[in-house]
């Protein structure tokens, strides 16, 4: 496993103060979502088809992998043509994702929408799931991440299931099954069979809102101990992404407080249960 974190958590910074944290914190990549404020990362400068190739070699001169390229993308519209329009911008952040040297992008199931059912809803967004993956680049992944009316483990994963496409699999958020009424161990085995990728944060409920609030590593409900053992025990090996939802709640802590607060619970961690650098190369991170 290795660890990454999202963009997302540092939503005011430029492409060169994000590879100078994952360089000065310890990590092996990151998730793209936001640069300097702009979530629509298909229309800035760096992204744009005739700056790709150039962007791609300065990613790989800083020994910076990109683990997914995040979209916002949803398809529980009852409406057909805005169902399809999303298909689009995701297969468009696909082909991003592949130019940049990403496996995997993620989307949204997301909300059953007022004048259709909950199994219609979990139909469609199968429907555009297996779409996306037939018509995305050879190598690429679509990622649907546990959320929304979607974010319990046995949902979710039922919906991946019905796309029926290997290249459709699940992002399991680890705060968002729990907030849906997840068990952390029960989770992991539910979206084993078809789990790419880990969001993790530690969180807490937040009275009169729906998302947990995140907090810093054992300050909330979220065992990052429990977490690790139960993706061991899996059999997973690959990212887990810090996701520290900063661009949308301005009031927690800052990058610089969050980004080495979870590298360094991983690393406690990790050294408390006597792990070596088969399951993470923590040991060797420069600070």
């Amino acid at each position: 496993m290795k660890l990454a974190f999202s963009t997302l958590g540092c939503p005011n910074w430029d492409l060169n103060q994000i590879a100078d944290a994952v360089r000065r914190f310890g990590y092996d990549g990151i998730e793209l979502r936001a640069v300097e404020r702009d979530l629509d990362l298909l229309n800035r400068p760096e992204f744009k088809k005739t700056e790709l190739a150039t962007t791609r070699r300065w990613f790989e001169d800083q020994d910076i992998s990109v683990c997914c390229v995040d979209t916002s993308c949803n398809f529980h519209s009852p409406d057909a043509n805005e169902r399809s329009e999303q298909v689009d911008v995701a297969i468009r952040h696909s082909e991003l994702a592949a130019a940049l040297g990403a496996p995997l992008i993620r989307v949204f199931p997301d909300k059953v929408q007022p004048g259709i059912d909950r199994l219609a809803t979990r139909d469609n967004i199968a429907a555009c799931l297996r779409r996306i993956a037939e018509q995305s680049p050879e190598g690429i992944r679509v990622g649907l991440e546990t959320h929304g009316d979607f974010a319990n483990a046995k949902a979710a994963t039922e919906v991946v299931s019905l796309a029926a496409h290997p290249d459709v699999a699940l992002i399991w958020d680890v705060a968002n099954s729990m907030s849906a009424g997840d068990l952390i161990e029960d989770a992991a085995k539910i979206v084993s069979p078809y789990l790419a990728h880990v969001h993790l944060r530690d969180a807490r409920p937040n009275e009169g809102a729906e998302h947990w609030l995140p907090v810093l590593a054992g300050r909330g409900n979220v065992s990052f101990a429990n977490t690790v053992k139960a993706l061991e025990q899996i059999g997973y090996d690959r990212y887990i992404s810090f996701e520290w939802e900063k661009y949308w709640q301005p009031q927690i802590e800052d990058p610089e407080v969050a980004f080495p607060n979870f590298i360094d619970a991983m690393e406690k961690l990790v050294g408390a249960r006597g792990q070596d650098d088969r399951s993470y190369d923590i040991a060797q991170r420069q600070y």
